[in-house]
Formats: structure tokens, sequence, C-alpha cells
């Protein structure tokens, strides 16, 4: 047993922490379900070590492996960045480990363990049976990617945790919780957008890339398989020097980390739990001056909580990060216009759906909401309105687009993207329930039936857009799918709305 008080100690509740985060007990079966599939992958894992003979290795090994290795490393410095936020402004338990006998340099360095051990249960479960297969077909260094995913793990969570106190320190910690969030989501969406890049590119374009990849991994070359880009990779298949290195590293910068930005992680978490925000007097003496009007108090009142969402920012900029290689696409190959639309369809109602449910669903006054001096269902169609405006405003540029290109794509688009959107917006007016916004992630779990019925529809009016641009013939079955979600949203929700219900 470890000592109280000790880094182990304090360690073993961190991943008994980490393991309730992730459903507890209810894990048992998923692991179970996970654990069979591991011992699965161990299969083709075995079939391609056998046949690769080596080292050497051959020549495209290194760049295909090492690149994965680096999409790896951005995918755990995402997580590293998302979960140094989380260490430092979510748990809410930093003030009362400060106050404890507890060394604050201890906590600061097992909370450090704890989001490392977070980065490699993904890439662990990927990559370890690799090692153990290795040992099966001869390739016994390849039981150095264990100590190699530690060495990652150990480096993507000290940037994380140093860039994470480094915007704390220069810009403040409510604005470093927003930037961090929506860092971490940028760099989780880069893999798709790397993945997808021969797909931005014309075939011109992707023939010479090809040509000056080819040139660039032959021997001496800069990514040659001796290259120092592919340190990771030459460490994971067992070369002393490349694994020294990297051990070096990883280790050598989480110690650092923790080392020099002890004090810098005591301020932050001061300045999060007593906060930064400086009243500013009024530039006219101190005279408050209120506007009239419904309509703007409820839009502005609106936007001004979404844009203080980190979560929902970063979820915007991501969703609208999915669909940059369609738009790519589209200005090479005026064919593909077909698939913008119903594309372009199906995020605006996704999108549109979550800031309704945001605006309407999660409100944080509902009582003061409810007792003011204005019917409770106008106040929420305002709200309907205050989440369709930004959505209409970001894809104005792309249905401008459109009519350049094509009328009747336009006026499909224009049609069924506000049938789409005005659905969304039905359903969380006609279904009145209680949200939280602070979980907006597991918005569906608190609304099963309306989530499912917020995906028919958006599905529907997709499929409605496609068809009336390709097979209008086929126009009427997607849009009863369109059709049903706000219908069964009315009839579900006829008692909630006659009670004035707010949860």
């Amino acid at each position: 047993m470890a000592t109280p008080g000790s880094a182990a100690w304090l360690l073993r509740h961190e991943l008994r922490l980490l393991w309730r985060k992730n459903g507890g007990n209810r894990v048992w079966l998923l692991a179970g379900v996970g654990g069979t599939l591991w011992a699965l992958l161990h299969v083709p894992y075995f079939f391609f070590l056998r046949e690769l003979h080596g080292p050497p290795f051959p020549i495209w090994v290194a760049p295909v492996f090492g690149s994965m290795l680096w999409f790896a490393m951005t995918l755990m410095l995402s997580h590293a960045i998302m979960q140094s936020v989380a260490a430092l402004f979510d748990r809410g338990d930093l003030d009362l480990l400060l106050s404890s006998p507890l060394s604050s340099r201890t906590v600061f360095f097992v909370r450090g363990l704890g989001i490392a051990v977070g980065c490699t249960v993904l890439f662990a479960f990927f990559l370890l049976p690799a090692a153990h297969m290795g040992l099966l077909t001869g390739h016994v260094r390849l039981m150095a990617i264990y100590p190699t995913i530690a060495a990652m793990a150990l480096l993507a969570t000290a940037l994380g945790m140093l860039l994470t106190l480094t915007l704390v320190r220069f810009i403040g910690a409510r604005r470093a919780r927003t930037v961090a969030q929506v860092m971490g989501a940028l760099a989780g969406a880069l893999i798709f957008l790397v993945t997808q890049a021969q797909n931005m590119m014309g075939l011109g374009t992707r023939q010479r890339f090809a040509a000056l990849f080819l040139h660039w991994v032959q021997p001496g070359g800069p990514l040659a398989p001796e290259a120092l880009a592919w340190t990771p990779y030459r460490a994971m298949i067992g070369e002393p020097g490349a694994l020294a290195a990297m051990l070096l590293l990883g280790a050598g910068s989480f110690v650092a980390v923790v080392l020099l930005a002890h004090r810098r992680f005591l301020a932050g978490t001061q300045e999060s739990i007593t906060g930064t925000l400086k009243l500013r007097p009024p530039a006219d003496g101190g005279h408050l001056h209120f506007r009239g009007g419904v309509l703007r108090t409820v839009l502005v009142k609106e936007w001004r909580l979404i844009l203080r969402d980190p979560q929902l920012i970063a979820q915007t900029l991501l969703q609208v990060l999915y669909l940059l290689p369609l738009v790519f696409v589209v200005f090479r190959r005026q064919d593909m216009l077909v698939l913008v639309v119903p594309s372009a369809v199906l995020l605006s109602a996704t999108l549109s759906g979550t800031l309704a449910w945001i605006t309407v669903t999660a409100e944080e006054a509902p009582e003061l909401i409810g007792v003011a001096p204005i019917s409770l269902t106008r106040i929420r169609w305002l709200k309907v309105l205050a989440a369709m405006l930004p959505v209409w405003l970001m894809v104005s540029p792309l249905f401008v687009f459109l009519l350049l290109q094509n009328l009747w794509h336009a006026t499909v688009f224009l049609l069924c993207l506000a049938g789409a959107t005005a659905c969304g917006g039905m359903m969380q007016v006609w279904y009145p329930r209680q949200g939280d916004r602070k979980n907006m992630r597991r918005r569906m779990e608190s609304g099963k039936l309306v989530g499912l019925l917020e995906g028919f529809s958006a599905m529907g009016w997709s499929g409605v857009a496609w068809c009336l641009v390709s097979l209008p013939i086929l126009t009427p079955l997607p849009l009863l799918f369109a059709a049903a979600g706000p219908t069964a949203a009315w009839f579900l929700g006829e008692s909630r709305r006659e009670e004035g219900l707010l949860v």
C-alpha cells in the first residue's frame, strides 16, 4: 500500500477519478468487448510482421509509420490540452488539494501523470499487439513500443500543460480556457484535414507532390529512414540511440515543466478559482442606459452567452473544418455541387440544433424567464431565432457561390436550409425540457427521444435537398422523415406545453 500523502497514493486516486469519469463499473462491459477486439487485433499484426523481413525494413516503412506516429502525437497533444484545461478549471478540487498537507509540487506532478496515462490508452490499444506479436515473429525489438508510447505521452502532456499555463500567464484564466479548448479541438481536427489533403489538391498537384515525396524518402533525403523526423518510429522499432533520445526528451520535458512551471501552476490555479474579471466604470461617469425591445434584448443576451461558451465555439469550428475538403472539391469539379447542397444542409441543421439546445433548453435561469411579463412561448421562439441567425450568416457565402453557379441548386439550398433549421427550433419549443449547458456533450442522453427526432429531421432535409437536385421524383420519401420529427415533438410535448413546464 502506498504511503498516504505520497505521489503514488495520490496517483492511485487520480486514476480512480479517471475510471469514474469514463463510466466506473459500467466500463467493465466496454472493457470486455474492447478486450476481445484487442485480442483479435493480434492476428493481422502476426501475419504482417511475419512477412516483414528486417531490419533494415523496406524504404516505405519509415515514412508511412513515422507519419502515423506524428498523427498520434497530434491527438495526444489535443487530449493533453483539453485535460490540462479540465485540471485547472473544471475539476474544482485544486483549492482543496492545495490547502491540504500535500506538497503542491506533488499535486502538479501527479495531475500531469494522470493526463499522460489518459493519453496512452487509445494508442496502447492499437500498438501493443504489434509488440506482442514481435516476440513470436522474431522482431523482439518491437517491445520498445512500450517505453516509446510512454515517452510520447509524457512529451505531449508537458507541451499541453506548458501551453495552457502560458496562455493563463499572458491572457488570463478566463480567456485561456476558451483559447486552449479551441486549440485542442483544432489539433484533433488536423489529422482529418491531412488525411483529406489529396482530395483538396488537383491531379497535377498530387502527381508533383508524389514525385517530390519519393525523392525525399530516398537515402540522404530529408525524409529518408534515417532522418531526424522519424526518430519516434526508429525508437519504436528498438534503435538504442533513438529510444534513448525519446525517453530523455519525454521524461526530461515532463520533469522540467513540473519544476519550472510549478509556481505558474499555483498562480493559474488561484486565478481560475478567484476569477480575473475586472469591472470597468462606465465611460459616461456611471450612468447606465437600457435599450428597450424584447427582440434586441433576447438576441444580444443569447449571443453573448454563446460567445462565452468555449465548448460551443470548438464544436462550431470543428464542423466547419470538416466541410472544408468538400468545398475544395467543389471549386475544382462543378459536378460535385449535388453533394455540397445536402451536406451543407445537414451541417447547418446539426449546428442550429446544437445552438437551439443551448438557447432554449439549456437556459440557466428558467425561473427568471418564466416570471417575465412576456409570453414564454414568444421568448422561446426568439431564442430559436438567436440560434438560427448565426448559422444562416455562416453559410451565406456558400449560398452566394451556388447562386452564381446554378440558380436551381441555390434555391434548393435556401429552401432546405430554412426548413431544416426551423424544424430543429420547433422541436426545442414544442417539447420543452431543461438541460445543463455544462454537459453539452451529453445532451443526447438527457433527451434521447428529442435527439433521435432531431437526427431524423436533419437527415430527412438533407435527403430532400439531394432528391431535388438529382432525382425529384423521390422527394416525398425524405420529406416524410423531415416532417416526422416536428410532428412527433408537437404531439408528445402537448401536455408539457399546456402545463408551462420549464423542465
